[in-house]
């Protein structure tokens, strides 16, 4: 397969587009995911944030971004579900952990998994070298985005338009 030769510009434009559109899918099919299920987005990041394993609540809020008493809701309700149980800590028989349950690995493998096989099926087309650069460069966008969050939370946000518009994304040349 041959590809036209692009300049840098283009290739760095096309790039951000492309993974604008990445989000945006992922985005609609996290939406989709979840509709099926019956939960909601926020319902949905705190199974995603439980992934990584069990947790404390107040660990999980601020995984999720959101204050400890609204997870509380949202746990109840995933408990509810059958997605989610609290669990003595094994450590600390006094901390309370919350965990996903057997059925939310159940419901998440036909929901993701073919997701997940895809993933695994083409990172074989990439030598070790390759994926370790777009991991760091993945990872390097999320840090920034963490940064970012707490510039927009201290935005003192305008909404004059100025007379010369300024800003927006350029398209290469």
């Amino acid at each position: 397969m041959t590809m036209s030769r692009r300049t840098r510009d283009e290739v760095v434009y096309a790039l951000m587009r492309t993974w604008r559109a990445s989000r945006l899918q992922t985005d609609l099919l996290d939406d989709a995911a979840f509709h099926k299920i019956g939960i909601n987005r926020t319902d949905g990041r705190c199974l995603d944030a439980l992934s990584e394993g069990p947790m404390p609540a107040s660990v999980l809020a601020q995984a999720c971004g959101i204050s400890p008493n609204a997870l509380t809701t949202v746990v109840d309700r995933l408990a509810e579900r059958g997605l989610v149980e609290r669990v003595k800590d094994p450590a600390d028989r006094r901390r309370v952990l919350v965990r996903l349950t057997p059925l939310a690995d159940h419901v998440s493998q036909q929901l993701y998994g073919p997701v997940v096989a895809w993933s695994l099926r083409n990172f074989e087309k990439y030598s070790t070298e390759e994926l370790a650069l777009i991991e760091g460069f993945i990872d390097a966008g999320r840090r920034f985005q963490a940064e970012h969050m707490r510039y927009i939370a201290a935005l003192d946000l305008s909404w004059e338009v100025p007379d010369s518009p300024a800003g927006g994304t350029p398209e290469p040349g």
